[in-house]
């Protein structure tokens, strides 16, 4: 939906409403698990130390403090998942323990802790590898986990001055780890657990980066038109890929009653086509589909479908999986696949499908890959080429963890291709949520930051389609934009992975 309706609420202020709905009755009904509830033949107790900067060990309240960036216990959002597939095993598993910061009962054979948690980066979806029961340093797991899970992508980078920052960032990381071991005490080794998940994530912002150099030569650059744009800022986005990556521009169609915005669709179209540009239509913006009763939705995508039959790809699908859509989205986003595939002058066109990317900030079912392993039918995915995530880091905090959530995402959906198909950031109609990334205070900074950091992470991978489709696209592109225009930002991204 256009963000600039003048009688709607805006979607981003909506759907932040939602996420906040959302964590408030998670944080209500899905109280954190009882520990007298395990038995000792399913499940042990992992005991997890966090220290505060000078050292000292927190109890559950700091580190919920942590967590929660201080909002509370609306944004507590820890669940347990598998630790390959990242789907959930049990939400909202810590709880208080007398012993330790906190505990977690464990599944026979560990699992994966995750929640929202800081470095100096900003907030990421942070991924602790619990090998099983006893006391641990939370941050030293996580440290851990990312340090390993480098290296084989680092192998498959040339020879740079970014490998050799990536490594010099591992050497730091390596030492921090080594002094955990070596700790003489929980607390002692905590700390040396957070300077370790420092390093490491530092070392893992700029590997994400640094792999632009293997962003395969296909992959879109993309933005988001939120509504039709004039000739010079049409231009302007068919020029972010700087000769270096080809150009993707998705279109928010918001009423497709009036011939005249249709009209208007058309012509940028043909302008996007002209430049060399890939033009993707989205049959229907999530809050929208949300709104439309059977018949609406019927005549939507006909209309589409018929009148807009000259764009490249379609986005049958957008932000599958948030709790607001309604029980019937998977069956009307197969019913826009089939149109497309129906109709002879789209039916070879792209088909991508966007998953609403969170992980415990909702209910364990709308966890996005449980959600997806549980609703994404044989059909459908039969009719998809191209699978995305749409991220909101202030609400949904992605940063390091990054390359984790899409090689889960990549491997459970091997025949499609993995995309990053929507990401906004600071957005004057986004509520701005518990966490940041980039910079606490900065919000130009730190919407750059988080523009070119998963972009890169992105673009960088085997596969990839293409990102970030910026919804914010048009607003940043305004002048006097705090920060400058984030086209600027996508071109540097651009120019980083090569020539084509």
């Amino acid at each position: 939906m256009n963000a600039h309706a003048p009688v709607r609420l805006s979607r981003r202020t909506l759907l932040a409403g939602t996420g906040s709905a959302a964590l408030a009755l998670t944080a209500a009904t899905c109280s954190p698990s009882d520990p007298s509830s395990a038995t000792p033949a399913e499940a042990g107790i992992a005991r997890l130390d966090v220290t505060d900067p000078d050292g000292r060990l927190l109890d559950f309240a700091g580190l919920r403090r942590i967590q929660s960036n201080g909002v509370g216990e609306d944004a507590w959002d820890d669940q347990l998942l598998h630790p390959e597939s990242l789907e959930v095993i049990t939400h909202a598993p810590l709880y208080e323990d007398t012993e330790s910061s906190a505990a977690v009962d464990l599944p026979e054979g560990g699992a994966t802790l995750s929640l929202s948690w800081p470095t100096s980066h900003g907030y990421s979806a942070l991924f602790a590898d619990i090998p099983g029961p006893g006391r641990h340093s939370l941050a030293e797991l996580a440290a851990r986990g990312l340090h390993e899970r480098q290296q084989p992508r680092l192998d498959t980078l040339p020879a740079s001055q970014a490998r050799t920052a990536v490594e010099n960032l591992r050497q730091e990381a390596s030492a921090a780890l080594d002094a955990c071991t070596g700790a003489a005490g929980p607390a002692e080794r905590a700390a040396h657990g957070a300077e370790a998940l420092e390093a490491a994530t530092a070392a893992q912002l700029m590997l994400d980066e640094a792999c632009l150099a293997l962003a395969p030569g296909d992959a879109f650059i993309g933005v988001t038109f939120t509504r039709p744009p004039d000739p010079g800022r049409l231009s302007r986005a068919a020029g972010i890929g700087a000769g270096h990556r080809p150009v993707a521009a998705r279109i928010v169609v918001e009423d497709d009653t009036d011939p005249a915005e249709l009209d208007s669709w058309r012509q940028t179209i043909t302008a996007l086509h002209a430049a060399g540009s890939l033009a993707m239509v989205q049959v229907c913006d999530s809050q929208l589909m949300a709104e439309l009763d059977q018949g609406e939705w019927d005549r939507r995508v006909s209309a589409l479908v018929r009148g807009l039959s000259e764009a490249d790809a379609w986005e049958i699908g957008n932000e599958l999986g948030g709790s607001w859509l309604g029980a019937d989205a998977v069956e009307r986003t197969l019913q826009a696949a089939h149109a497309v595939r129906a109709n002879q002058a789209t039916a070879d066109a792209t088909t991508v499908l966007t998953l609403y990317y969170q992980l415990g900030q909702d209910s364990a079912e709308n966890s996005t890959l449980s959600w997806a392993r549980d609703n994404l039918t044989p059909e459908l995915l039969d009719l998809t080429d191209v699978l995305g995530l749409s991220v909101y880091p202030q609400w949904h905090p992605l940063g390091a963890g990054a390359d984790r959530v899409l090689t889960a995402l990549a491997t459970a959906f091997p025949d499609q291709r993995v995309a990053l198909t929507e990401l906004g950031y600071g957005g004057d109609d986004l509520d701005p949520g518990p966490w940041w990334f980039g910079d606490e205070h900065d919000a130009a900074a730190a919407r750059n930051a988080t523009a070119r950091h998963l972009t890169s992470a992105a673009l960088g991978r085997p596969g990839c389609w293409g990102a970030p489709f910026w919804w914010y696209y048009l607003e940043d592109e305004e002048p006097g934009t705090p920060g400058g225009p984030v086209s600027e930002t996508l071109i540097e991204v651009a120019r980083d992975t090569g020539s084509r």
